[in-house]
């Protein structure tokens, strides 16, 4: 049923004039593709920001325990490795998840699809319009390729 359903709504679609299908893929693709990748911009730039704010805390303890522990020689407790274990995995998840490259691989597209959202008005044939369609579409494909590729090293 949602097939059929999808089908019917792809043909209503294509049925519309040349004007109506440029608005209707503006706002259905165009533009909901650049909101969902500078929305995940944000999100990596935030998580990469937090990340490295909790192991350079993590890693400042660590160092205000060596201090203390050279001023108080005598105390027995000093959990001084087990925050350096922290600090070191806060790092590596953070070199894990790519937090830095992410964002800026999400910024860079969500640009380029800047670029294309201010092209749409210069279409003005079926021809031009099926171009722009693919040159938009290979825009957003790249990225997903890159995602892949990311997803595979590591």
């Amino acid at each position: 049923m949602v097939l059929a359903a999808e089908r019917g709504r792809s043909d209503r679609t294509r049925a519309m004039s040349l004007e109506d299908r440029k608005s209707f893929y503006d706002k259905h693709r165009i533009h909901e593709q650049r909101n969902w990748y500078a929305k995940k911009a944000g999100s990596n730039k935030t998580a990469s920001r937090n990340w490295m704010v909790a192991g350079g805390i993590a890693y400042s303890i660590a160092i205000l325990l060596v201090l203390l522990r050279i001023a108080y020689p005598h105390h027995e407790l000093w959990p001084i490795e087990a925050i350096i274990v922290i600090a070191s995995s806060i790092v590596g998840w953070t070199q894990v998840k790519k937090f830095n490259e992410l964002a800026s691989s999400y910024t860079l597209t969500a640009h380029e699809i800047g670029i294309i959202v201010g092209r749409i008005g210069e279409v003005s044939t079926e021809a031009e319009f099926s171009s722009f369609v693919n040159e938009a579409e290979q825009a957003f494909s790249r990225e997903h390729t890159q995602w892949v590729a990311r997803q595979q090293s590591v």
